[in-house]
C-alpha cells in the first residue's frame, strides 16, 4: 500500500500548495471511497414505500436538494440542501399518498426547471414545479387502476414533448404508451406495445441508432428481454434480444455507453423477485439482434436498481448498486471500470440496516467529486466521496 501513501502524501502536498487537486491514482481494494458511516439520514424507521433517493435542484439556487419518502402517513418530502448540507427537516411534504413506489426528476413541460413524476403500485403521478415550489397534491395523475410498476419518459414521436411509457401487471399486463398531445399527457393507455405478459421493467433508448427512441422491455416470468424497434412512432411487434429462463427477473433496465465507445450496452439489474440470479451488462454483436453477456455481477447478489457515473475520478464511469437482500445481504456496492470493463468484485460496499431500494449519485457539496445517496426500506442515507482527503492514521 505504499503507493497509496505516497499518492495522498502528494495530494496533501498539492493542496498546502494552492494546486488544483485532481485524482488520477489506482484504488485499491479496502480503500475508502465514501464515508463508512452515513453524513446525514432521513431518520425514519420506515421509509414510506421501498425506499427513494433522487436529487433535484428544486430552487434553481445551483445546489440539489434531495427527494424520498416518508411514513405515517406515506407521502413524498423533499429536504433542502444549503451551502451542500441537507436539513434535518423537509421543506416540503405532499398530501397524504399510497404506496411510494419510485419518484424521477424530469422537466416535463419543459420550462427550464424540474419537476416530478411518481409511481405508486395503483397509479402514476405528475408533481410540476412552480418557480421552486409544487403543490401538496399532483398535477396530474393516471385514471386508470394498475399495477404499475416502472414508468420513463421520452419523445417517442418526435413531436416535441415528453410522451410516458410504463411497465406494469394487471389490467394493462404489459407495456403502454401515454402519449403527450400539445401539452397534455393522457390519463388513460394510448396504445398497448408488445406482449400480453406481466413487465417489470421497459425504457426508451435508441438500439438502431436511427435516431428515434425504441423500447427495451424485461419480461420476468419468461426471462425475455425485448427490443421494440421504431419506425417514426410505430413500434414493431419486436425481437427477443436475450433470454434466461433460468434465472428470468430484470428488476430494472438501462441504456448507457459506459466505456465510451459511442455503443451503448444494456444493464439489466438482477432484483430480488423470483429465483435470485445475477445482475448483468449486455452489449450488440455486430449487425446481430442478439445480445451477448459482458459482465456479471455475483449470483447471489440481488440488486435493485444501479446508477452512473465517475466516482473514482479517472475519467471513465463506474456502477454503484442497491442490494435488496440476495443471500441475506443488503446495502451498497461499487463496480468500477477497469481498462475498458467493469470490475469483477466491488470495489467498496456498505452494508444498511434494511434493504437498499434506489441508489443516486451527484455532487452534493459542490466539491468537484461524486456523493451517494441510498433510499432503504426504513431511510434515505447519504455518504460523502472521500477519495480526496487524506486518511486519519
Amino acid at each position: 500500500m505504499k503507493s497509496t501513501k505516497t499518492g495522498m502524501t502528494l495530494l496533501i502536498l498539492m493542496s498546502i500548495a494552492g494546486l488544483s487537486l485532481h485524482f488520477s491514482g489506482q484504488i485499491f481494494a479496502g480503500d475508502p471511497i465514501f464515508t463508512e458511516k452515513p453524513i446525514w439520514s432521513s431518520g425514519t424507521s420506515r421509509s414510506g414505500g421501498d425506499g427513494i433517493a433522487r436529487f433535484i435542484d428544486v430552487d434553481s439556487d445551483g445546489d440539489l436538494d434531495f427527494v424520498t419518502c416518508a411514513p405515517d402517513p406515506r407521502r413524498w418530502v423533499l429536504y433542502r440542501n444549503d451551502a451542500g448540507k441537507l436539513a434535518s427537516k423537509p421543506f416540503w411534504e405532499s398530501a397524504k399518498t399510497t404506496d411510494c413506489d419510485h419518484i424521477d426528476v424530469l422537466d416535463f413541460n419543459k420550462d427550464g426547471i424540474p419537476d416530478l413524476a411518481a409511481t405508486h403500485e395503483s397509479h402514476c403521478t405528475l408533481y410540476l414545479n412552480r418557480s421552486g415550489k409544487f403543490n401538496t397534491r399532483p398535477d396530474w395523475e393516471t385514471g386508470i387502476t394498475t399495477d404499475a410498476n416502472q414508468i420513463t419518459f421520452g419523445d417517442f414521436d418526435s413531436d416535441g414533448d415528453l410522451d410516458m411509457l410504463m411497465a406494469s401487471g394487471k389490467p394493462v399486463n404489459g407495456v403502454a404508451l401515454f402519449e403527450n398531445k400539445n401539452g397534455t399527457l393522457s390519463k388513460t393507455v394510448s396504445r398497448k406495445i408488445g406482449f400480453n405478459e406481466y413487465s417489470e421493467t421497459a425504457i426508451f433508448g435508441d438500439f438502431d441508432g436511427d435516431g428515434d427512441l425504441d423500447i427495451f422491455a424485461s419480461y420476468g416470468r419468461s426471462g425475455k428481454i425485448v427490443v421494440y424497434r421504431n419506425d417514426k412512432g410505430v413500434f414493431d411487434s419486436g425481437t427477443v434480444v436475450y433470454q434466461d429462463s433460468k434465472q428470468p427477473w430484470t428488476q430494472r433496465l438501462y441504456w448507457k455507453d459506459l466505456d465510451g465507445n459511442g455503443e451503448p450496452e444494456l444493464f439489466c439489474a438482477g432484483g430480488p423477485w423470483g429465483r435470485p440470479g445475477a445482475s448483468i451488462q449486455l452489449a450488440k454483436q455486430g449487425t446481430s439482434m442478439k445480445m451477448k453477456v459482458i459482465w456479471r455481477s455475483a449470483g447471489k447478489t440481488a440488486f435493485h436498481g444501479f446508477d452512473f457515473g465517475d466516482v473514482d475520478l479517472d475519467g471513465d464511469l463506474d456502477l454503484v448498486a442497491a442490494e435488496w437482500g440476495g443471500g441475506g445481504l443488503r446495502g451498497v456496492s461499487v463496480y468500477l471500470m477497469e481498462k475498458g470493463r467493469l470490475s469483477d468484485t466491488p470495489a467498496w460496499s456498505v452494508k444498511t440496516s434494511r434493504p437498499a431500494h434506489e441508489v443516486v449519485l451527484a455532487d452534493i457539496d459542490s466539491d468537484g467529486d461524486l456523493d451517494l445517496a441510498v433510499g432503504c426500506q426504513d431511510q434515505a442515507l447519504l455518504f460523502e466521496n472521500v477519495i480526496r482527503k487524506p486518511k486519519s492514521r
